[in-house]
């Protein structure tokens, strides 16, 4: 009796992972990625991916306009 369960367990073992690989179960899975990015206005920062994160000259340049936005702001009279 044990030798029979023992088979049907893995001949559900082995049906399932024969589904998988052939991907059967692809029709069930989310599609990776397909709304968790968020929307991008043109005028967002984008900046280039490297080995250890992004590019600091893009980031600075990007730093120094929004700086340089603030400043002008606060020279027309906008509160900080």
């Amino acid at each position: 009796m044990v030798g029979v369960v023992f088979f049907v367990i893995s001949a559900a073992v082995v049906a399932a992972i024969a589904w998988f690989v052939v991907g059967k179960f692809e029709a069930w899975l989310p599609d990776a990625g397909s709304d968790l990015k968020p929307e991008k206005r043109d005028d967002d920062p984008a900046f280039d991916v490297v080995l250890r994160g992004y590019r600091m000259d893009e980031v600075d340049d990007a730093i120094a306009q929004m700086q340089a936005e603030i400043e002008s702001l606060r020279m027309d009279g906008h509160p900080r």
